[in-house]
């Protein structure tokens, strides 16, 4: 994979976890980028009656603070609640922590754009509190921050884990073609001498852009692998298993909005950790992701993963 398309899908790997955490799982997420990316930032959890006194965040060294706020998603961001949130607890925080020099409200927007009268408040904060900084990060800002990141930190946010030995079994149907594929992705892959299907059409009208479009043809190539276990189980699996993953692509439209850039790329993407075995371990999720691609490559073609050409009310 060449250097561009695996940026990219480090880029939207990111994005779908931004999009899926709220409350404290985006508090977790943004301390996790930060302990990466900036020196001296320690992260702050909630203790007892004491609670984190308005602090999500600190760099001690430049008495910067941060609160971070993760908002369920919604079609419009309730910029009356966001701007209470920015600004609500700064007294707290003085009180509990003393002197505050920097301070950034973090927010998930969703990639949406931090809403105007937020960035206003906090620019009223800085004059009236005479700070040296007060400001707005976003979704977009993280994003930055989590693309500065060596591939190995990098890995460890997304889980794009190198694949090792597989040592357990999932009982579903698609598990049991998943085990078997990320324990033949141990192995050198032959390619087979026929072209990939052509996914033109189909990738035309569900909107999927060029990264994910090769990933799906090059997966193409080594269908060979699920071919060789359906024919030697139970005819009736296969059935099961495009019944799942036409379920799967079913969810993912709710789980990833229309509305969203590249959505039909982050539905790929989250269709791929979905179709993953429950309780998989870290070490061995790029593995059971490389099966889950050929799943999905394979029922690309058919009615069972994205909308069918034929099918006038796609979206």
């Amino acid at each position: 994979m060449s250097s561009t398309n695996q940026e990219y899908l480090y880029r939207q790997f990111f994005r779908l976890k931004v999009h899926e955490s709220m409350g404290d799982a985006f508090q977790a997420l943004f301390s996790k980028v930060m302990q990466y990316t900036t020196p001296g930032f320690q992260a702050v959890s909630p203790w007892g009656n004491w609670g984190d006194g308005g602090n999500d965040g600190w760099i001690d060294t430049e008495a910067h603070y941060f609160q971070v706020y993760g908002p369920k998603p919604s079609n419009q961001i309730k910029e009356l609640e966001a701007v209470n949130k920015s600004i609500g607890d700064f007294d707290k925080l003085v009180a509990k922590w003393g002197r505050v020099s920097k301070y950034t409200f973090v927010m998930n927007d969703y990639f949406k754009g931090i809403p105007a009268p937020v960035g206003h408040s906090l620019k009223k904060l800085a004059a009236e509190k005479c700070l040296e900084y007060s400001g707005a990060m976003g979704g977009m800002e993280l994003l930055k921050e989590f693309m500065s990141l060596s591939e190995c930190d990098k890995q460890d946010i997304v889980g794009l884990i190198p694949k090792v030995d597989l040592d357990f079994v999932d009982s579903r149907a698609v598990g049991e073609v998943l085990s078997f594929l990320a324990y033949k992705s141990s192995s050198s892959l032959a390619f087979l001498s026929e072209t990939a299907p052509d996914f033109d059409e189909k990738i035309k009208i569900n909107g999927i852009t060029k990264p994910i479009k090769l990933r799906l043809e090059t997966f193409s190539y080594q269908l060979y692998l699920i071919n060789e276990f359906l024919h030697s189980v139970d005819n009736g699996l296969e059935q099961s298993i495009a019944q799942e993953v036409k379920e799967t692509y079913a969810q993912s439209k709710l789980a990833v909005s229309e509305n969203i850039p590249d959505c039909s790329d982050l539905r790929y993407l989250w269709m791929i950790d979905k179709l993953l075995p429950p309780g998989v371990h870290a070490s061995a999720v790029a593995s059971y992701r490389f099966a889950a691609e050929l799943i999905l490559a394979k029922y690309f073609e058919t009615c069972d993963a994205y909308e069918h050409p034929n099918n006038t009310s796609a979206t």
